[in-house]
């Protein structure tokens, strides 16, 4: 094989030093590799599914506010606080203490005068309140397993459906159970002036939506956290 001893001018086509090559290169068609109908998509396994991604699908289909979630959890939250209110009055009955049911009357308990003691027992019974409702959040976001906030939200909507039927109900039962006037009388005797007792009805009633809201929805975050951390021991390994 014999080679031009001068090389290609780069003006000139570049093909000129092979054209006088002795043999001449030799050619063949040009073949094709068919990657299939598909192309390579077979051959690339898909990347793996994170945890996060599979929480976000689960919620797609079940999330959501659950009634039944709800009801169960307003059974809890009213069971919770009917179990406390009664500890805590048979605490009162075996202390001698004497602060219920009308804790402004009790003439004061040691160096507390009466409106102090008073109210002592209104914070400590909205404590109450507030954890009932935050159990019962908790039980309706452990049920529903999404969207605490949503399942906390039910929880509180029963709760004032099942206490507007109870008003109904004893205002249409009045009249032959006088249970308006008893209710009355079993209410201790707040220290505020007659004509303040509707500001401090709206205050009270609005504070104790406030912190029912606030307990439930909480509980039920808390209550959906502890199925995620089940779900990133199942995912993660």
């Amino acid at each position: 094989m014999t080679y031009s001893p001068y090389p290609a001018v780069p003006a000139n086509d570049v093909a000129d030093p092979f054209r006088n090559l002795d043999p001449p290169p030799a050619t063949r068609a040009t073949e094709v590799i068919d990657s299939g109908p598909d192309g390579f998509d077979g051959l690339v396994d898909p990347p793996p599914v994170g945890r996060e991604e599979v929480a976000e699908r689960q919620a797609e289909v079940f999330g959501g506010p659950k009634v039944g979630a709800g009801f169960f959890g307003m059974l809890v939250a009213a069971a919770t606080g009917s179990g406390l209110v009664a500890m805590l009055v048979l605490a009162d009955a075996l202390l001698g203490v004497g602060a219920f049911p009308d804790p402004w009357a009790t003439g004061g308990i040691g160096p507390l005068e009466s409106t102090t003691v008073g109210w002592v027992v209104v914070g400590v019974l909205l404590v109450i309140v507030l954890a009932a409702a935050y159990c019962g959040g908790y039980v309706a976001g452990r049920m529903a397993r999404f969207s605490g906030v949503a399942q906390g939200l039910a929880v509180w909507v029963w709760g004032i459906v099942i206490a507007i039927a109870a008003a109904i109900g004893a205002v249409l039962l009045d009249d032959r159970y006088d249970l308006l006037a008893r209710a009355t009388a079993a209410l201790p005797s707040l220290a505020v002036p007659p004509d303040a007792l509707l500001v401090a009805g709206v205050v009270a009633a609005t504070s104790l939506a406030a912190i029912t809201l606030g307990g439930a929805v909480l509980g039920g975050i808390v209550g959906v956290r502890f199925h995620r951390r089940v779900d990133r021991v199942g995912l993660d390994g």
